[in-house]
């Protein structure tokens, strides 16, 4: 029970430990095994545990200290074989140094190989549970969007009129009276689901149109409203207004009807206008959109 304990905490603490506590230890294991190669004498060799020091800085620490560690011990064991088991000539001690710096050198780019490779692993071990995050948050958030009801209105306008205040919308929006006319317009769209617009050539026609809500906590968190483009309800969809609850921005809604707008409607041709640089047109290059042209200080987006 002790052993694996001492391994795990020793472990821990390496991976915490800065590059000069490092450096000490791999010192400090080198001549402890140096020590023992000694004292063990002519009949037990330690010289393969060399390694571990080799294999400590090439892990923790840059190629030069790695190459001090492969010299250190390349020259520990030589010694020891000199000192210990025979005293050969300068050509031999020479080869034998080679040797060793070899071995412990091929240690090194073992232990660099493996580590590259642990670290490509965490990476993308990390990276998928960083996507599964992301794909369950994002399912959560689908599951909440829904059609508008006619119960929804007082805070679909209320949301509208909280757009109007941050500069997103019109700001018209947020008179009183203008308010209980987009209340009136609302459920009339809800209902029968036709809406009166402008129409970007000029005039005005009768549209299709719908609504979608996010619910969140019991609460409208979000709306979008959806338009055609012409009264021959061609194929066209518009995304004509979003809008988020200040208490569940920077939570993913808003991208999350994006989303929906763009999969509900995939084998449609879409259309959104933005201001250009805006987070909104930015969200919709990701998604594929590409810029058609200005209209009234918009950029229109468009997917086919």
């Amino acid at each position: 029970m002790f052993r694996p304990f001492l391994s795990s905490a020793m472990v821990r603490r390496l991976r915490r430990a800065a590059a000069r506590e490092v450096a000490l230890c791999a010192t400090g294991l080198l001549a402890l095994i140096f020590v023992l190669d000694i004292g063990s004498g002519a009949s037990l060799s330690f010289s393969p545990f060399y390694m571990l020091p080799v294999a400590l800085c090439a892990w923790r620490l840059g190629r030069g200290a790695t190459l001090l560690a492969v010299l250190g011990a390349s020259g520990a064991r030589v010694l020891d074989f000199y000192l210990m088991r025979q005293r050969d000539g300068a050509a031999m001690l020479l080869y034998d140094l080679l040797q060793s710096a070899a071995f412990y050198g091929l240690a090194a780019l073992l232990t660099w190989q493996v580590r590259d490779l642990v670290q490509r692993l965490l990476r993308h071990s990390s990276s998928l549970q960083r996507k599964a995050r992301m794909a369950r948050h994002r399912h959560r958030l689908e599951a909440t969007i829904r059609r508008a009801v006619l119960a929804d209105v007082p805070a679909i306008v209320q949301l509208t009129t909280l757009a109007g205040e941050a500069g997103g919308f019109d700001a018209a929006v947020t008179d009183s009276a203008r308010q209980a006319t987009l209340a009136d317009a609302f459920r009339q769209g809800i209902t029968e689901g036709a809406a009166m617009r402008e129409l970007w050539t000029g005039g005005q026609s009768v549209v299709p149109i719908e609504f979608w809500v996010s619910e969140m906590d019991g609460e409208l968190a979000a709306y979008m409203m959806v338009l055609g483009l012409d009264g021959n309800k061609g194929p066209e969809r518009e995304l004509h207004a979003v809008s988020v609850a200040p208490r569940f921005r920077q939570r993913g809604v808003g991208a999350a009807l994006v989303n929906f707008f763009c999969t509900h409607y995939q084998h449609r041709s879409l259309v959104v206008a933005c201001h250009a640089g805006s987070l909104m047109m930015q969200m919709l290059q990701r998604r594929s959109f590409q810029p058609l042209g200005d209209h009234r200080g918009y950029q229109v987006m468009v997917r086919s």
